[in-house]
């Protein structure tokens, strides 16, 4: 993914309890956002759950999120519609160190959390994931040696979107083969700005929603 414009388009949203959540939208798609909060005990330990919401009007066909600045190690969520009121949450890695495109990843341990769906003209994607400060083990030894680490608290921390606009493509299956995005960018975000204190989410409540 290339370069475009970086933290423009950046804000803090007010959220519910203490979570401090971190908001950004591409500038040629600005109704898409990407949000992000993360516990100070992840922070604290370096391990634990993060917390992302991936936010896309039904124009587009599918949206994504990555970790990191290159597909070859990055961990990326792809959300797209799995019927007119569901929505899919696909979870892929590199399986190759980059020469095709990146396929479903089932070793993600990520949680679609309430709140998750379509309505409205908006496909929501409330996302725990438990091991995202480290490129998720991948199915294929090629992508193994892959040192991606996220800082939970980095001040400049790289992350890339893209998109593709289109009819909705309906499909509950993970690993569907999805068109080629009609739109990227990159984006870097300070998580410094993400963090709150929760003992809740520290403590693993499965029921904790930060969105």
């Amino acid at each position: 993914m290339r370069p475009s414009h970086l933290l423009q388009g950046l804000f803090l949203m007010p959220a519910l309890a203490t979570a401090n959540i971190l908001t950004y939208s591409p500038p040629s798609q600005p109704a898409l956002t990407y949000s992000i909060t993360i516990p100070n005990t992840t922070t604290a330990a370096n391990s634990g759950p993060i917390y992302l919401q991936i936010s896309a009007p039904t124009t587009l066909q599918w949206a994504s999120l990555g970790q990191g600045t290159q597909m070859e190690s990055a961990n990326i969520f792809i959300l797209y519609a799995a019927s007119p009121t569901n929505i899919t949450l696909s979870p892929r890695s590199s399986m190759d160190g980059g020469q095709s495109e990146p396929q479903y990843n089932p070793l993600a341990n990520l949680t679609l959390l309430p709140g998750s769906g379509i309505g409205n003209g908006t496909m929501t994607a409330n996302i725990r994931c438990m091991n995202c400060l480290a490129a998720w083990p991948t199915l294929s030894s090629s992508n193994s040696s892959s040192v991606y680490t996220l800082d939970p608290e980095g001040v400049s921390t790289a992350w890339f979107w893209a998109v593709k606009s289109g009819p909705p493509i309906n499909n509950s299956d993970p690993a569907a083969d999805l068109a080629m995005h009609d739109d990227k960018g990159t984006m870097q975000l300070n998580l410094s700005l993400a963090q709150f204190p929760d003992s809740r989410s520290g403590s693993l409540d499965l029921s904790y929603n930060p969105f």
